[in-house]
């Protein structure tokens, strides 16, 4: 039975690790599948392997996530500055196993035991079809911007909180620095799943025991108005430029977000369209992004039925797209493909500079 245990870890391993460790796995689960099942056809102990092999399996992936957390440190100077800290979920340019391994614990607790062999088999699929994840360099775009901003007597730092530098790391430095004053910023639109993750990891950080009494933290963007015509503004522009009736999908995140404040959120930008839609060209339709999809591509069909000729597909309530908001975008408009309607997905060019304006804005006026 040892022989069949190792043949579902060899699978296992070839569905979550990439390169050329992946292929090796993929070579040894063939030539133990071919002596054991074709040649000598051992079937009588593949329940009991299956499941010995997934213990272990899921007993690896626990192994190899990160360790966040905050070690003692002792201060070694004092800043005048104001640090900003950028707080985002945080995604690797390529597939990280040990920090999606990270990511998927902390978002799904235990549950995670059962579902992170199927989960990183996903992200590993997100990256095979989709190439590398741009969100950190988005991240570097909004702290260089807004450090240019505030000027002189600031510093700002971007933090993650399923990838490196983690935020306990941040607070570390922060702790040896030993800044006067510091500034969260949760880059997240509401107070959802990786908001809360984030209250939790920062409130076990008690940072009054290191004598950290001066920090604030900002709220989540749902309430930035600038932000809202941002998507306004570019969904009218990209409608004008064709000219013709049009759909829109104001499509929101149910499990990721807090519900009541997504909605605010994309009513806002409705509001907005619809008051600048002088003609009454554009349909507008705002399904929630639930377990499976079926509520979107029923609004989308829904829209096509009107005999519009254009569908836009937006996501206002992901602050920073990553390689998850990605693949829904392709899979949607692969799954909406009809006709001789064209889908758009609109991401603002200027969605950045908003979010850096809406963040100057609000450190400024807690200066003032």
């Amino acid at each position: 039975m040892l022989i069949l245990i190792t043949l579902f870890i060899a699978i296992g391993l070839s569905l979550i690790l990439k390169g050329y460790m992946e292929n090796i796995f993929i070579i040894i689960s063939a030539i133990i599948f071919y002596r054991q099942i074709i040649i000598y056809k051992e079937y009588k102990n593949l329940p009991y392997a299956f499941l010995i092999s997934f213990i272990v399996l899921n007993s690896f992936i626990f192994f190899i996530k990160e360790s966040v957390n905050i070690k003692e440190v002792q201060p070694i100077g004092e800043k005048e500055e104001t640090l900003v800290l950028l707080v985002s979920e945080g995604e690797d340019r390529n597939y990280n196993i040990r920090e999606r391994t990270t990511q998927i614990y902390y978002e799904n607790g235990y549950k995670s035991f059962i579902t992170g062999i199927s989960d990183l088999y996903k992200y590993k699929s997100y990256y095979t079809d989709l190439g590398d994840s741009d969100f950190k360099r988005k991240t570097k775009e909004i702290e260089e911007k807004l450090k240019l901003h505030l000027g002189e007597g600031y510093e700002v730092v971007n933090t993650y909180m399923y990838s490196k530098p983690y935020f306990e790391k941040s607070i570390e430095n922060i702790v040896e620095s030993r800044y006067k004053k510091i500034i969260v910023c949760p880059l997240f639109m509401t107070e959802g799943k990786d908001y809360k993750i984030f209250k939790e990891r920062y409130e076990k950080l008690t940072l009054v025991h290191h004598d950290l009494f001066n920090v604030e933290i900002l709220e989540p963007l749902y309430k930035s108005n600038n932000l809202a015509m941002v998507y306004k503004n570019e969904v009218i522009r990209k409608i004008n430029e064709i000219d013709d009736d049009a759909g829109v999908l104001l499509i929101g995140f149910e499990d990721k977000n807090n519900l009541e404040q997504d909605i605010l959120f994309r009513e806002k930008i409705k509001t907005y369209i619809e008051y600048e839609d002088k003609d009454d060209r554009i349909q507008i339709k705002m399904p929630l992004l639930e377990n499976n999809k079926d509520d979107i591509i029923k609004d989308g069909e829904e829209l096509l039925e009107y005999g519009i000729n254009t569908l836009y597909v937006v996501f206002p309530t992901c602050a920073i797209d990553s390689i998850y908001t990605r693949y829904l975008v392709d899979s949607i408009l692969k799954n909406l493909d009809m006709g001789n309607t064209k889908f758009y997905y609109i991401d603002p060019e200027k969605k950045i500079d908003s979010i850096v304006d809406e963040l100057f804005t609000r450190i400024s006026l807690m200066n003032t």
